[in-house]
């Protein structure tokens, strides 16, 4: 006698009993990131500051109360720019994917439209810890010469990627975003503040929207960088783009990069704290996690020669050798 057995995959079955806590993840991020402020009621870049008036007036995506977004309206803001008002919304809820997302959505005008987001479910190297990650880069696609359109995305990448930096935010040589380390069982971040990361994930998000050229507005503090006929580079046909890019944007991974997990545990292991001056994500800093000796020095991505930083230190030291 033939029976036949009805099996469901098992990825299918660890996820249906994973999801009860990946939800309860995603919930205790809410509650954490709701209770979080804006300092003064401004969005901070560095030392230039956009003031956020609380609450938006128009309909954004899921902003409404019907419990789809976990935040359920707590962080939305109108900014004044100088060509008009910026409506912004933050909200977390499950995708279509089963995955909990923080989206930034905002509204300029009539143009409506998701400018930058985050993954709670996927980035989860080590248990019970998510890691708010996100890679840096452009999907639009241009009328005309393919390789032409990539050189113009890369070049944005590129630029974004910088000025990023310059904000005392983590960026990898993958061109990765470390905006924050989360741990949902003490509901506390690891290497930064709830209110310093509700600031950063905005400013992240406004930046991603004026360098994609196609929400409708552009930051007063960064130059225009949409796609025109004066772009010098997309008139002028290079099959050796390649050649002309920095390194970083070429290799698609280096040892040099520290693995999530390992982050995690140098993070622990300093107590939290920067090395160097003492100083917690409770002090208002971002805590970075450094080679003692520098990759460029012949320094290993290793647990023994890595170091917690605060963004101030990292930055100051740059490559050079400190004891």
């Amino acid at each position: 006698m033939n029976i036949k057995l009805s099996v469901k995959p098992l990825h299918f079955l660890n996820y249906k009993k994973l999801k009860p806590r990946y939800q309860k993840d995603a919930e205790f991020f809410a509650e954490t990131l709701s209770a979080a402020k804006l300092a003064n009621n401004c969005i901070y870049f560095g030392n230039f500051a956009l003031k956020a008036t609380k609450g938006v007036k128009d309909s954004i995506q899921y902003n409404k109360t019907d419990g789809t977004d976990l935040l359920n309206n707590q962080h939305e803001y109108t900014i004044q720019l100088m060509s008009g008002e910026l409506q912004l919304s933050l909200q977390l809820y499950e995708n279509v994917n089963s995955h909990y997302r923080l989206f930034a959505y905002t509204k300029f005008g009539d143009i409506r439209g998701m400018v930058f987001s985050v993954n709670l479910t996927t980035e989860k190297e080590s248990d019970n810890i998510i890691f708010l990650t996100q890679k840096l880069k452009f999907v639009e696609q241009y009328d005309g010469n393919k390789k032409l359109a990539q050189a113009h995305r890369r070049q944005k990448q590129i630029i974004m990627a910088e000025i990023i930096k310059k904000l005392g935010l983590e960026v990898t040589d993958n061109n990765d975003l470390i905006l924050g380390i989360f741990d949902p069982i003490s509901k506390k971040f690891i290497n930064t503040s709830p209110d310093k990361f509700l600031n950063d994930f905005i400013a992240v998000s406004l930046i991603k929207g004026h360098f994609q050229g196609n929400k409708g507005y552009e930051l007063d503090i960064l130059p225009s960088y949409r796609l025109t006929e004066n772009n010098s580079y997309c008139n002028t046909r290079d099959d050796n783009i390649d050649k002309k890019l920095p390194r970083k944007i070429l290799n698609q991974k280096t040892k040099r990069n520290i693995p999530l997990s390992l982050r995690y545990k140098v993070l622990i292991r300093d107590g939290g704290k920067c090395v160097l001056r003492g100083r917690s994500a409770n002090d208002g800093v971002i805590l970075h996690v450094d080679h003692i000796t520098p990759y460029s020095h012949g320094g290993l991505t290793e647990l023994s020669n890595l170091r917690t930083l605060c963004q101030e230190c990292n930055i100051g030291k740059s490559n050079k050798f400190i004891e």
